[in-house]
């Protein structure tokens, strides 16, 4: 059995070397479904109650990603930003490769699964990138 639960956040992002608009930053309204199964229900008839899934997606990416600005690693923009404002640090975000849907949809599934209960798997993370443009990625992409 499967459950899912879908969490909306604001973030910008661009991407390095990109040879169309993407280069720029610029931003989204992200969707992210997290979706997690488990074998059989628990005393209460639940797999997972759905505001412990707020609370671990939440404590592991949407606070920390919400009205944040990601970037690759290596992006020459990162220090600028991070001056900015005092408190660009904690809002400045570095991946190991450019914050694709792909890559954002990748991290969001390692970031969840490692934290997740005990007899439960998460089988999938999909994240929207605009209304009609999703990247997807379960357990055996990993």
């Amino acid at each position: 059995m499967r459950v899912s639960r879908t969490f909306e956040f604001d973030a910008a992002h661009r991407v390095l070397g990109h040879a169309g608009p993407c280069a720029y930053l610029h931003g989204h309204r992200y969707r992210l479904q997290v979706v997690v199964e488990a074998p059989d229900l628990n005393a209460l008839g639940m797999l997972i109650d759905f505001g412990e899934i707020k609370r671990i997606v939440n404590e592991q990416l949407v606070s920390k990603w919400d009205h944040a600005a990601l970037f690759r690693y290596d992006d020459p923009l990162v220090p600028a930003v991070q001056r900015a404002q005092p408190d660009a640090p904690k809002r400045v975000i570095t991946l190991p490769d450019n914050p694709t849907a792909e890559v954002m949809a990748k991290t969001a599934f390692r970031e969840i699964a490692k934290v997740l209960p005990e007899g439960l798997t998460l089988s999938e993370v999909t994240l929207w990138e605009t209304p009609d443009s999703s990247a997807s990625v379960n357990l055996g992409d990993l």
